[in-house]
């Protein structure tokens, strides 16, 4: 009995031995992949801040090209698909880079890898001009030429000073009506641009005039006039054809847009029986829409030359996505086309006068309209006089 009690006694004993062993094992296993774990964790801890910033950063940069490209296909005049538009990336890229480029595929996951492709050995501030001077190129090369951008806030507060006519140098806003007369019966009106505040200058300076007996002859004066503000369209041609009348149309990728008169019958206008309408090759933009309606409404004779053609409407486009804290950037965009009386484009074909001031027979052909020799001097006069 003793003996076998001395088996057992011996046979547990080295299943402790056994159990401890094995114990020594795991606690070792576990103090070592614990380790491991805690020194991975210390390690992604110390470079997580890294690479998402990194992340971040290349994130930032696709988005604002991303949202560049959104904007164009959204908002340009002409429909544009990804075929096209990536044309224009890679011409872009290859003017920067004096490298050939080809994206694939021609859509925007593509431009992402190319741009990824070409950026990744740059510094950040190599990135920073990288990015929008590729945007820029693709902008100015859309058609008409040079008439979209991407803009910088130096730029924008130009654009709006121009627009408000305001003058950056006194900070005051500059009256775009003067009227004289040139005729007892015959008063001159020159309109410089279309600004916010010309419909207001136009009743101020007509009404100047309210008081002098038989004026009843305008010549209106667009000469030289740069256009501006679209919005002041349709309310400084009610005084001329009355309100709620179609006033123009707008084009963007197939659509037509009409638009109609907000304003009324100016009575400081209406006296006026005989208007000719001055015009020339420096007129343009909204002016030449305004011009083109006066004319469809025959509410005087165009005399003069053809227009400009700069038939094109911009629009800035604020960007979410910015990649200098230093710098504001934004789409300035053409997205519309004007159309002309007969409803063709105004870009590249400008209006034609209804008379031809280089025509030897301009005279007569006036004189038909109006049998009035003294508003044919004053007319010719007034052509040759050095604008206000």
């Amino acid at each position: 009995m003793r003996k076998i009690f001395k088996k057992i006694k011996k046979h547990i004993l080295n299943h402790k031995k056994r159990y401890l062993i094995i114990l020594v094992i795991l606690i070792i296993l576990i103090l070592t992949i614990g380790g491991i774990l805690v020194g991975y964790s210390l390690s992604s801890k110390s470079q997580k801040p890294q690479q998402v910033q990194e992340q971040s950063q290349k994130n930032i940069y696709m988005e604002f090209i991303s949202e560049v490209y959104d904007k164009i296909q959204e908002n340009y005049w002409n429909k544009i698909n990804d075929e096209e538009l990536i044309t224009l990336f890679e011409l872009a890229m290859g003017k920067i880079t004096n490298q050939p480029q080809e994206i694939s595929p021609a859509n925007k996951e593509g431009l992402a890898k190319t741009i990824i492709a070409i950026t990744e050995k740059m510094d950040e501030d190599k990135k920073k001009q990288f990015l929008p001077q590729l945007a820029h190129l693709v902008l100015v090369n859309l058609k008409p030429f040079g008439r979209s951008a991407l803009y910088v806030k130096k730029d924008e507060e130009n654009l709006k000073n121009k627009v408000e006519n305001v003058n950056p140098e006194t900070g005051k806003i500059e009256p775009t009506v003067s009227g004289e007369l040139v005729r007892p019966d015959i008063l001159h009106l020159y309109i410089s641009k279309m600004s916010p505040t010309t419909v207001e200058d136009l009743k101020k300076e007509t009404e100047k005039f309210d008081n002098i007996e038989g004026l009843n002859t305008l010549i209106l004066d667009l000469r030289g006039n740069i256009g501006g503000s679209l919005d002041v369209i349709q309310y400084l041609l009610g005084p001329f054809i009355g309100p709620n009348r179609y006033a123009f149309e707008l084009f963007q990728q197939a659509d037509y847009d009409p638009f109609k008169t907000k304003l009324g019958w100016l009575p400081s206008l209406v006296r006026y029986k005989k208007v000719v309408i001055l015009a020339d090759n420096n007129t343009q933009s909204s002016a030449e829409v305004m011009l083109a309606a006066l004319k469809e409404y025959n509410v005087g004779v165009f005399v003069g030359i053809k227009t400009k053609g700069w038939g094109t409407i911009e629009m800035v486009y604020e960007l979410k996505n910015q990649i200098n804290p230093d710098e504001k950037y934004s789409v300035f965009l053409v997205n519309h086309l004007t159309l002309r009386d007969d409803n063709q484009p105004i870009e590249g074909a400008g209006v034609e006068p209804t008379i031809d001031i280089n025509d030897p027979k301009w005279k007569d052909k006036l004189n038909e309209y109006f049998n009035d020799d003294e508003l044919i001097k004053a007319v010719e006069e007034t052509w040759n006089k050095k604008r206000p």
